[in-house]
């Protein structure tokens, strides 16, 4: 012991020394005693799919519905409705879509019919709200101004699509390999999501080595590009080709992984008819087959839930 030191110390309280409020106010260490007692329960968004309060990820290659399953998941939240038909959604709740890559008539068009399929018309869906620009992520000033506008209108769930287009900005030059530049980036995002009361949830794309369809392999969080985005995420929705899309029928076959920290974890297979566009614009459609994921193709498939009304 060094009796020198500790007579300091003694020395420092007895004069009556400050505490140092701030300091102990940045660090916030509590004992394990008040630790035990806090309320950090798990909160489903959706059942076996999305936590609340915990930052998450949809990922993919390119063309495999990454945009279409965020819009079922958009809407069902805002509707109470189950995501995809079949997983339940714990209670209606002010959505926000954030997307800067499909545009206006897109996401329009999509979002009519998702709603359409769920016996929905998108007008009376008011808790849902959709944007076309994007936050500039290494700006602190427009993450400001995201958290005022979530605060502002009370979204309870954000979706902000993809992430590439908005993870540089600024002026800041941020380098998507660096995992000391990003991973800041995405802790400042979801503290600002979250302290506005907001659950946010990121889309980004895998690397292109991990696009190609497979009808056994799932995508892994390992798949996804950038630096960062893997270590950061605490859940996640993992999107992959089963078949290479047909031009011309419009029906995907998905592989849909999901897991997170909060414990849950499992694979569907989930396939979208669309239909075929025709000349005046109609005839697509948004109809969803969803089973197990240990379900091999030539068997008879279970758990399937499937929409019947037109719709994207």
């Amino acid at each position: 012991m060094n009796i020198s030191k500790t007579n300091s110390r003694q020395r420092a309280r007895s004069a009556g020394a400050k505490r140092p409020t701030e300091t102990l106010k940045r660090f916030g260490l509590i004992q394990s005693e008040k630790f035990a007692d806090l309320d950090c329960k798990h909160e489903w968004l959706i059942e076996g799919i999305l936590v609340k309060g915990q930052a998450g990820v949809i990922g993919g290659p390119a063309k495999c519905l990454k945009t279409g399953f965020v819009i079922d998941m958009a809407i069902s939240l805002g509707s109470e409705t189950p995501f995809l038909g079949n997983f339940h959604v714990t209670t209606a709740c002010r959505v926000a879509v954030m997307s800067g890559e499909s545009g206006k008539s897109s996401i329009q068009d999509t979002a009519k019919r998702i709603a359409d399929s769920k016996g929905l018309s998108l007008r009376d869906i008011s808790g849902v709200y959709w944007g076309f620009t994007l936050p500039n992520l290494s700006d602190e000033k427009d993450l400001e101004k995201l958290g005022e506008c979530l605060r502002w209108k009370k979204i309870k769930v954000v979706f902000i699509d993809p992430l590439y287009l908005c993870l540089c900005g600024g002026g800041k030059a941020v380098s998507p390999t660096n995992l000391y530049q990003v991973g800041p980036i995405l802790r400042r995002l979801a503290d600002t999501c979250l302290k506005a009361g907001a659950t946010p949830v990121i889309v980004h794309h895998t690397t292109k080595a991990a696009a190609k369809p497979s009808e056994n392999a799932s995508v892994g969080l390992y798949d996804l590009a950038f630096s960062g985005i893997s270590e950061f995420f605490r859940q996640w929705v993992l999107l992959n080709k089963r078949e290479e899309f047909m031009h011309g029928e419009g029906f995907h076959q998905v592989r849909m992984s999901v897991g997170g920290s909060a414990g849950h974890s499992g694979e569907w297979n989930v396939d979208v008819s669309e239909g075929v566009l025709g000349n005046d614009f109609q005839g697509r459609k948004w109809d969803v087959g969803v089973w197990n994921g240990s379900t091999s193709e030539e068997e008879e498939p279970e758990n399937v839930t499937v929409g019947d009304v037109d719709g994207f």
